[in-house]
């Protein structure tokens, strides 16, 4: 697939957004199939750690599962972070917190919600998500690549039609205007720290995401996310210290839920 290099992103070029955001290199495409492969690759040929990859246009852009990911040109803020963690652990909860504190600065009296294990959420409309991918060199972990899609200057007649019902954006939940810019300087920073470190859900981390956990109390089903085969059903009851997502099943018994999509059913 044609990726096209860039030279600016909203009036910077490359070393400049480093140099605000903190990053060693920010490497700038207009288009892209997925920016977290552009990050995989330059991480497999030795781009250091914090090596951010940011694409105004994501054609095959994706999601948990190989599902799409909607990355129109100039609406979004889609980017892919490079880091080398001794422990993945639990980084997709830890950058959720990190994200959603973040975009929180544009949403006054609203929040934005984490819906297990890597949705952004508003007013139950998805605003964002996050990918995780590991690579192995041998039998050893590789680098890790972290990718963030928000949905910043959509309208609603900007999404596919399929999307509608269940997608928003910072324009239309915000009550001021949006830059691109503005939100990028809070948010790619926040992931920055966020992959920095090891990747654990201490009890801060904890106490935020209990916050914005918009599924606890609710019922869910949780299903297997390869094959949309039911692994249970019950009341989500909140987040285990390793990332797990805890449910109680009508015979009260807890589950812990370590990989899956979970859907609430009320």
């Amino acid at each position: 697939m044609t990726e096209r290099p860039s030279t600016h992103w909203e009036g910077l070029d490359g070393a400049e957004l480093a140099d605000r955001w903190g990053a060693p290199q920010v490497r700038l495409y207009e288009s892209v199939g997925s920016s977290n492969d552009v990050a995989r690759r330059l991480a497999q040929s030795g781009a250091p750690t914090g090596t951010v990859v940011l694409a105004d246009e994501q054609v095959a852009g994706r999601g948990r599962a190989g599902r799409a990911w909607a990355s129109a040109g100039g609406l979004g803020l889609w980017f892919s972070i490079v880091s080398r963690p001794a422990d993945a652990g639990s980084l997709p909860l830890l950058v959720g917190v990190a994200a959603a504190s973040a975009l929180d600065e544009f949403l006054p009296g609203s929040g934005v919600g984490i819906k297990w294990p890597n949705d952004l959420m508003v007013a139950e409309r998805k605003l964002g998500g996050i990918l995780c991918e590991a690579s192995w060199e041998g039998d050893r972990a590789g680098p890790m690549v972290t990718g963030v899609g928000v949905n910043l200057l959509h309208d609603l007649d900007s999404f596919p039609s399929e999307l509608r019902a269940g997608a928003t954006s910072l324009r239309m939940e915000a009550p001021g205007p949006i830059s691109r810019l503005e939100v990028a300087d809070l948010l790619v920073p926040a992931v920055l720290h966020a992959v920095a470190t090891d990747a654990r859900l201490d009890e801060a981390a904890l106490a935020q995401l209990a916050d914005r956990d918009v599924l606890r109390g609710h019922r869910v089903l949780a299903s297997d996310a390869m094959t949309g085969s039911p692994i249970v059903s019950g009341v989500a009851s909140g987040i285990f210290p390793d990332g797990a997502l805890l449910v109680r099943d009508a015979a009260g018994h807890e589950h812990r839920i370590r990989s899956g999509t979970v859907r609430r059913l009320e």
